[in-house]
């Protein structure tokens, strides 16, 4: 029987940044979490009051959060999670003065794919 929830932590690696990745946890759960790894979420609108299925965040520390209501397991799960990845690599593409143009979208492309992959490893196990 799969998880109903699920959180881990991906490195960047070559950026000095961690993507929490946190599915099907309430609020409380989660700010467990963020409480137990230093994060300060004071300045960031991370809970799921008045959101569709998930949300990216963007931290003043550095870190972001993916956050999807469910383990996602539809094809649209799939597919919103996706927008939700694109908008944690614009976060940090932002964050380090790098705009989407023809001379960066392979930079772009390849942390999506990165960070996609990272995810769908977890949720295969």
């Amino acid at each position: 029987m799969k998880a109903k929830q699920l959180n881990f932590i991906i490195s960047l690696k070559v950026y000095p940044f961690d993507v929490m990745v946190s599915f099907g946890e309430t609020d409380k759960e989660l700010q467990s979490k963020l409480n137990k790894y230093s994060v300060d979420y004071s300045d960031a609108d991370w809970k799921f009051e008045d959101i569709g299925l998930g949300r990216a965040v963007m931290f003043s520390s550095g870190q972001f959060l993916l956050r999807y209501k469910k383990i996602p397991i539809s094809i649209d799960d799939y597919g919103h999670l996706q927008h939700e990845i694109f908008h944690i690599v614009h976060f940090l593409m932002h964050r380090i003065n790098t705009p989407l143009n023809l001379d960066t979208c392979e930079t772009w492309a390849y942390l999506i794919g990165y960070i996609t992959s990272e995810v769908y490893k977890k949720l295969q196990k």
